[in-house]
């Protein structure tokens, strides 16, 4: 899978995390748990997905998605993360050294 290039998030699920994501499964009755379903998505969940993007793997922060909807949360997720950290990362504006004041 693409997204786990590069990742080490497989190796920091728990030992029971293919028990953690049948509960999950059979919690949401297998359909798609999505705030907001996009288009593409049938209704049926088929991914295990952390609500708040941690380490937290306790069944209150997962939650059962289609494909779709996982693939555009997670777009959103990081386009947040990367405006947080621009906004972060801003300066106050100086004037130019050699300008006028």
């Amino acid at each position: 899978m693409a997204g786990w290039a590069g990742s080490t998030r497989r190796s920091r699920l728990p030992a029971d995390w293919s028990k953690r994501r049948a509960r999950v499964k059979a919690r949401a009755k297998g359909r798609c748990q999505a705030s907001t379903h996009v288009p593409e998505c049938d209704g049926y969940g088929n991914e295990c997905d952390h609500v708040v993007p941690t380490d937290d793997h306790s069944l209150t922060n997962l939650q059962w998605l289609s494909a779709p909807c996982h693939w555009a949360k997670t777009l959103a997720e990081a386009k947040q993360a990367s405006t947080d950290h621009r906004a972060a990362l801003k300066l106050p504006r100086e004037s130019h050294p050699n300008r006028a004041r």
